[in-house]
């Protein structure tokens, strides 16, 4: 099967090297240094689990959608920062000719409300949502390092489709060595992930501290209590569900178990500051404030915590 990799960032080199690993047909969308760096280089992902080396050219790139082959993709996955999904939606529309019948494609980004921007080019049924709390850093153009890993990648449809389909990625991933699963409830997952990003991820880029930092702060640990605290009650006023009752319970799976495992991860949050990029700010905490505004919330920790990452953004 033939997968096409939007956003060729640590996450997106890490799953092309994994599914190219399984036996897939991997090509990844890059431009400039990255898509030289792959040419030249070829792509990897090490550290945890097994290590796996893809030698040059062994998978594709491309740097303009109107050379993509056509009639050629079983798979889309859209990697990217949450802010170019705009951009990709049309271009990718624009040139659906790469797709299959029957393709799909798999989000594997930050946030809440990402998928927007490709509604209005496609149908629900072609569209699948997955939860990845798998850390991965680049060390360099096409190098991904595996700096942490929580939970096996979950995927399905949050639109209660079939997920048969996406069961080769599932697959492809698991013989790599990097566990995954269909969840037949993936919108649970998401408000997990939701709630553990909003938590950490902008705190963290703020003080420039990874997630075992902010949580043996004092400071930043009662931060974090109250950005829990709102996070529930706007989920809670918006309908959605997740997997603890309260705040009080997740805040203890969050410090007890998930936090010691992601100790020395640096959000990629952070890693955007660092590096001068815009982040995912409007699709984290902005998704959260939005929903907070539909239903005539205030989120004012949450409120502070956005205005603070996107004055951080105005010095780029």
């Amino acid at each position: 099967m033939k997968v096409l990799i939007i956003g060729a960032g640590a996450l997106g080199v890490g799953m092309g090297a994994s599914l190219k690993d399984a036996g897939m047909d991997v090509d990844f969308f890059a431009k400039g240094d990255t898509k030289a760096a792959i040419d030249a280089d070829g792509i990897s992902r090490k550290e945890w689990f097994k290590d796996i080396v893809v030698p040059a050219g062994q998978v594709g790139t491309y740097d303009d959608y109107a050379a993509l082959p056509e009639d050629a993709y079983d798979f889309i996955i859209i990697s990217t920062k949450t802010v170019a999904n705009a951009e990709v939606s049309e271009k990718l529309a624009e040139y659906a000719g790469c797709m299959k019948e029957g393709c799909k494609i798999i989000f594997m980004q930050n946030g809440m409300g990402y998928e927007a921007p490709f509604m209005e080019f496609f149908e629900d049924f072609e569209i699948y949502h997955s939860r990845v709390i798998t850390g991965f850093m680049k060390t360099s153009g096409g190098a991904s390092v595996v700096t942490a890993h929580q939970a096996p990648v979950l995927i399905g449809s949050i639109y209660g489709y079939d997920n048969e389909p996406v069961q080769p990625i599932i697959d492809a991933l698991n013989q790599s060595g990097l566990p995954a699963e269909i969840d037949e409830e993936i919108s649970k997952a998401l408000w997990a992930k939701l709630i553990y990003n909003t938590t950490l991820n902008p705190l963290g880029a703020i003080l420039g501290m990874s997630y075992g930092e902010l949580a043996d702060s004092d400071y930043a640990h009662s931060i974090m209590d109250i950005l829990i605290e709102e996070t529930f009650d706007i989920m809670n006023r918006a309908g959605g569900v997740t997997y603890w009752n309260n705040a009080d319970d997740y805040r203890k799976a969050l410090f007890d178990d998930m936090i010691p495992v992601t100790y020395e991860h640096r959000s990629s949050t952070l890693q955007d500051i660092e590096r001068k990029q815009k982040t995912e700010i409007d699709t984290l905490t902005g998704a959260l404030l939005n929903l907070a505004s539909n239903c005539n919330m205030a989120a004012p920790m949450h409120s502070m915590i956005y205005s603070l990452v996107k004055a951080l953004e105005e010095k780029f």
